[in-house]
C-alpha cells in the first residue's frame, strides 16, 4: 500500500470512527478534499464519489469517468476507454460513466498536503458550528468542567468539557483573582462568536453580576420555585456586590433565605467569588427608603430627591442627598468611594453622601431665607390662619401662585392678591441680599481664622526649631570639653 494511500486511508478513517458524528457530513469533507487535490493535481478536479457502506464501515472512494472510444491525453483523469471500463463494469459503453478507484500513486506530495489541509479545515469548522449551536441557546448561564490552559497578558484561557477553546478576557475578570495552569474556574458565558471567528469561540466571565445571581440560584431553590427573587444587582467583581431582594409570600423572609442557617448560602458564594464582600438587603418601591439600606452598613439620616443637570450628557437626572452622621462618611462612600457608587447602581440613579454638619449648617441657610407668612406687614393675624390652612405659610409658596388662586382663600380680594403677591417678591429680594451678606462675612471669617490658625502653628515650629538649635550647642559644648 502507497504512503499516499496510508494518509487517505487515516483521514478517511475517522469516519468510521466519528460513531457520534453526522457520517454523512464527513464524507462531503473527504469529497472535497479530495477534489482540491485532484485539481491541484490535474489543473481540473475528477468527479469524485465517496461511499460509505453502514453494515462493513468500509469507505469507497472512485473517480467517475466518461467512456469514451479514443482519451484526450489532456482529459486522461476524466475519460476512459471502453476495453478498460469494462474491468470495473463488464456492460460499461461508450458514452456511460463508470466508477475507477483512485489510484494515490498518480498524486503528488503537495496534492496529498492539500487534501489533508482541507479535509480537517471543512472538519474544524464543522466543529465550530456544532458548538455554535450548542451554546447560542446557554448564554448568561454557568459554564462548569472549564480548565485553565494559559494566563497570557492577563487573558486567561480554558477548555470547557476538555475539547472546546474558551477565552476570560481582561475585562471580563475579577479584581485580585490569579490563575494558575490546571486550576478550575466556574465563570458565565456571556458571547458566542462565529463559527467564521478564528478566536476561541466561547466568551466567558467572572466578573457579571449575573454569575452572583446563577450562584445564588444554585445555592436557594426558593428562586427557581418562584418564592423569592433578585429585585436589583450591582457588582464591582473582586470588591463587592449589593443585591436588593423580595418575597412574594410574607411568611417567608427574603434577606434570610439569601443568607442561609448560619450563613451558610452566602458564604458558599463568597467562597466561590475568592471573598468579595456580599450585601443583602430588602427591595422596597419607595426610593428613599431603598437608598437608606443600600448604603449600609453606614446609619442614613435622612435623604432627599433632587433633580440636577448631568454635565456629560447635558441631561436632567435624578440625584439622592444621603445625610449620615460625621463620623461614618468614610463608611458611607467606602473605599474609592465604591460602596455609594454600588448603591447608586442598585437604586438607578446617583446617591451624594454629606456630613450631618454640613447638612446643619445647609439647613441654617434655608432656614435664614424662609419669610413666613406672618412677617407680611399687609396680613393680619386673622388672614395669616386662613392662608396657613390654604397652604400658603410662607412667601415661597406665594411664589408662582395666580392672583385666582389666592382669591380663593376667604377674605382675600384681588387688591389683597396683588399685595400679597407684590410683598412676597420684595421680602425673598432682600432676605437673599441679607443671608447673602452674612454667608460672606462667615466666609471672611473663617479665612481670618485660617489665617490666624497658621501663624500660630508658624511660631509653634519656629519655637521648636529654636529649642533643637539649643540642645545641639550644648551637646556641641560638652562634646568639645570632652
Amino acid at each position: 500500500m502507497s504512503e499516499n494511500y496510508q494518509r487517505i486511508e487515516a483521514l478517511a478513517a475517522v469516519i468510521r470512527e466519528s460513531k457520534g458524528a453526522n457520517q454523512e457530513l464527513l464524507l462531503e469533507w473527504l469529497r472535497k478534499g479530495l477534489l482540491e487535490a485532484t485539481e491541484r493535481e490535474f489543473g481540473t478536479p475528477q468527479n469524485i464519489r465517496v461511499t460509505w457502506n453502514q453494515k462493513t464501515d468500509d469507505v469507497t472512494i472512485v473517480a467517475v469517468m466518461e467512456v469514451v472510444k479514443e482519451v484526450d491525453p489532456e482529459k486522461a483523469h476524466l475519460q476512459i476507454t471502453r476495453r478498460r471500463a469494462r474491468k470495473y463494469e463488464p456492460d460499461a459503453e461508450i458514452g456511460d460513466e463508470v466508477g475507477v478507484p483512485l489510484d494515490f500513486d498518480e498524486f503528488g506530495r503537495s496534492a496529498i498536503n492539500v487534501f489533508r489541509r482541507e479535509f480537517h479545515t471543512l472538519e474544524k469548522s464543522a466543529e465550530r458550528e456544532k458548538v455554535y449551536e450548542e451554546y447560542s441557546g446557554r448564554m448568561g448561564q454557568l459554564i462548569p468542567r472549564c480548565v485553565v490552559q494559559q494566563v497570557y497578558k492577563n487573558r486567561v484561557n480554558v477548555r470547557v468539557a476538555g475539547q472546546i477553546d474558551a477565552v476570560i478576557p481582561p475585562k471580563e475578570r475579577a479584581r485580585g483573582e490569579r490563575f494558575e495552569h490546571g486550576d478550575t474556574v466556574l465563570p458565565v458565558l456571556v458571547e458566542v462568536l462565529s463559527p467564521e471567528s478564528t478566536e476561541p469561540q466561547l466568551v466567558l466571565s467572572r466578573a457579571t453580576p449575573i454569575l452572583v445571581k446563577r450562584l445564588f440560584e444554585r445555592e436557594a431553590p426558593e428562586i427557581d420555585e418562584g418564592v423569592v427573587q433578585i429585585k436589583a444587582i450591582a457588582r464591582e467583581a473582586g470588591v463587592r456586590t449589593k443585591i436588593a431582594v423580595a418575597s412574594n409570600d410574607i411568611r417567608i423572609d427574603a434577606v434570610g433565605t439569601f443568607v442561609g442557617m448560619k450563613g451558610m448560602r452566602v458564604q458558599s458564594v463568597m467562597r466561590e467569588l475568592n471573598g468579595e464582600r456580599i450585601d443583602i438587603i430588602p427591595w422596597t418601591i419607595d426610593r428613599k427608603l431603598l437608598v437608606t439600606n443600600a448604603l449600609l452598613p453606614a446609619t442614613v439620616l435622612r435623604v432627599k430627591m433632587e433633580k440636577s443637570m448631568n454635565t456629560e450628557t447635558g441631561e436632567e437626572e435624578t440625584v439622592m442627598i444621603a445625610t449620615v452622621p460625621d463620623d461614618e462618611i468614610g463608611r458611607a462612600k467606602g473605599k474609592g468611594g465604591h460602596n455609594v457608587r454600588l448603591a447608586g447602581k442598585l437604586v438607578g440613579c446617583r446617591i451624594e453622601v454629606e456630613e450631618k454638619s454640613v447638612w446643619d449648617k445647609r439647613k441654617q441657610w434655608e432656614d435664614m431665607l424662609r419669610i413666613d407668612i406672618s412677617e407680611f406687614d399687609c396680613v393680619s393675624d386673622k388672614l395669616a390662619e386662613r392662608l396657613t390652612r390654604a397652604g400658603f405659610d410662607s412667601a415661597d409658596t406665594l411664589i408662582g401662585c395666580s392672583v385666582q388662586r389666592l382669591m380663593e382663600v376667604q377674605g382675600v380680594g384681588p387688591v389683597t392678591a396683588e399685595s400679597l403677591l407684590k410683598e412676597a417678591k420684595k421680602l425673598i429680594r432682600a432676605r437673599k441680599k441679607l443671608v447673602e451678606e452674612k454667608k460672606e462675612e462667615a466666609r471672611l471669617n473663617a479665612l481670618e481664622m485660617e489665617k490666624v490658625a497658621l501663624e500660630i502653628e508658624s511660631m509653634e515650629n519656629e519655637l521648636d526649631d529654636g529649642a533643637d538649635t539649643e540642645v545641639t550647642g550644648e551637646d556641641e559644648a560638652e562634646n568639645s570639653g570632652d
